[in-house]
Formats: structure tokens, C-alpha cells, sequence
């Protein structure tokens, strides 16, 4: 069992530091560095390095409750998903503007800039979000990075808030390419997806609703026009 424990906070480590570099990567796009020869694929490295690592620390005897999927959407998962808009929205509509202000800057959403006005690139964002973000994000920092810490901290009340905070400020800096405003945003984010997948016994349906829904009221807002 020991052996078992050390491997997984060896693998979360691991998840950790390559979750990082990967959003170094879409960092370097907007700003050029070392790293800007290999800023195209963060999408692609993300998704093998999620896959590769969520085998081996489910290998490794990381507990999991069907990979997220293991109980079906209900009512309370309804109504955690819808919760968890609201507090978006709200951020989005009462502190992200003040906080805009105070960090002199708001989100940089440059990256997204060609979804305006265009229908092609309002669909392809639109499957993104909904398979790599909605889903993928979900999975890999809520079901895998936070299952994975809080199993390392004994899985206790303490274990569970530890898990839920460090998974979103990691959330954040991954974000670190839509600037200060963007990191702090997307923590909160975290913090609120993070709370009802706990909330919702490791289920994937609440936060991956609450994620896909909140982008998508972004991205139509991108593409008329409205940023």
C-alpha cells in the first residue's frame, strides 16, 4: 500500500509539472520565447499526456468512480451544473469588471479572435469546447488531478478543500495566456467546478455541464462581436 501511495504522488507530481508546461506552451504563442517553437501543439501534447498519465495512475490504484461516468445525471447533478453557471455568470457580470480595473487589463482573448462573425469557426470552437474543454478539462483536472491529491491526502474533509484549491490555481495558470485577469477568472472557475465535483461524489456531469454551457455563452458572445 505504501509502495501503491508513492507511485501516485509520484504520477500527480508528474500530471502536475507536464499540465504546467503544457499551458507554458499556449503561453508562448502570445509571447514569443523558448518555447514558441513548440506552441502549436499544447492541444495534441495535452490530450497524450492526459491519456498516458490517467492510465498509469488508475494502473497504480488511484480510486475512481468509473472514470467520472459512474452514475447517471440527475436531478441533484441538474441542479449542481446550474448553480455553478449562476456563480460563473455573476463573476462574469459583477467582479470580473471590477477586477478588470484594478489589474488594469482585461481578459486576452486574441487566440480566439477569429471566431467573430465567421460560422465555420463558431462550430469547430463550439466541438472544442465541448469535447477538449468541457469534457477533457473536466476529466483530467477534476476526476484525475483532484481525485489524485485528495486521495494523497487520506481523502478527507481537509484532503478534499487542499484538492479543490490546488487543481484550480493550476487552473489559472494554464489560463496564464489570457493574462492576469484570465488566471484569477479561471481559478475561480476552478474553485466552483471543483466544489461540485466534489459536491456531486466524483461525478463529471455537474462541472463538465456547468464548463461547456459557460463557454459557449463566451464564444457566441465572441462571435458577434460582443467582447
Amino acid at each position: 500500500m505504501k509502495q501503491s501511495r508513492k507511485h501516485i504522488v509520484l504520477l500527480v507530481v508528474g500530471l502536475s509539472v507536464g499540465l504546467l508546461f503544457m499551458g507554458a506552451l499556449r503561453y508562448s504563442s502570445s509571447h514569443p520565447n523558448i518555447l514558441t517553437p513548440l506552441s502549436k501543439y499544447p492541444t495534441l501534447g495535452y490530450i497524450i499526456f492526459s491519456v498516458i498519465f490517467t492510465i498509469l495512475l488508475f494502473r497504480a490504484g488511484l480510486p475512481h468512480n468509473r472514470f467520472g461516468f459512474g452514475t447517471r445525471p440527475d436531478f441533484k447533478q441538474l441542479l449542481l451544473a446550474i448553480i455553478a453557471i449562476v456563480l460563473l455568470r455573476l463573476f462574469a457580470f459583477g467582479i470580473e469588471p471590477i477586477l478588470e480595473e484594478l489589474l488594469g487589463s482585461s481578459r486576452n482573448l486574441e487566440r480566439f479572435s477569429d471566431v467573430e462573425g465567421s460560422i465555420s469557426s463558431l462550430i469547430g470552437l463550439l466541438m472544442m469546447n465541448w469535447t477538449v474543454a468541457a469534457f477533457g478539462e473536466e476529466f483530467i483536472y477534476r476526476i484525475v488531478l483532484m481525485r489524485g491529491i485528495s486521495f494523497i491526502f487520506n481523502d478527507t474533509r481537509q484532503a478534499h478543500i487542499a484538492a479543490v484549491v490546488i487543481q484550480a490555481v493550476m487552473f489559472g495558470l494554464i489560463h496564464a495566456y489570457q493574462g492576469s485577469a484570465g488566471i484569477v477568472g479561471s481559478t475561480f472557475s476552478g474553485l466552483v467546478f471543483g466544489a461540485v465535483t466534489i459536491a456531486s461524489r466524483w461525478s463529471i456531469w455537474p462541472s463538465a455541464v456547468a464548463h461547456g454551457t459557460n463557454n459557449t455563452i463566451g464564444i457566441i458572445s465572441l462571435y458577434m462581436g460582443n467582447t
